[in-house]
């Protein structure tokens, strides 16, 4: 709440909040806890591919895992995987969020 997102929807407003209730304040890939400063929402289909503001198709991650879900260049993917150091659970949750954003599996 002292965090507004001005330029979105009340929907993605409200649901922002129930998400980090419901989520304990927690990263859905990593399980780290969300610093104010670190927290996005992500949609897991965009806005752009027909995705909405509701509740279900948001989820929040942070800074680096949201950077990792759209990331496509070599380089980019390397450095983040490199800093987050997924094992497997968490990886299988990254490539869910990568397909649904329409980017590439990760091996």
């Amino acid at each position: 709440m002292q965090n507004p997102v001005l330029d979105k929807t009340i929907e993605f407003a409200d649901n922002r909040i129930s998400l980090f209730a419901a989520q304990y304040g927690r990263c859905a890939v990593t399980g780290a806890d969300l610093m104010p400063y670190d927290i996005r929402c992500h949609h897991k289909v965009p806005l752009e591919n027909g995705g909405t503001d509701e509740y279900g198709n948001l989820v929040l991650v942070t800074e680096a895992v949201h950077i990792l879900i759209h990331a496509t260049l070599g380089e980019t993917i390397q450095k983040y995987l490199k800093e987050l150091q997924l094992n497997k659970k968490q990886l299988e949750k990254l490539n869910k969020l990568r397909k649904l954003a329409g980017t590439p599996v990760i091996a």
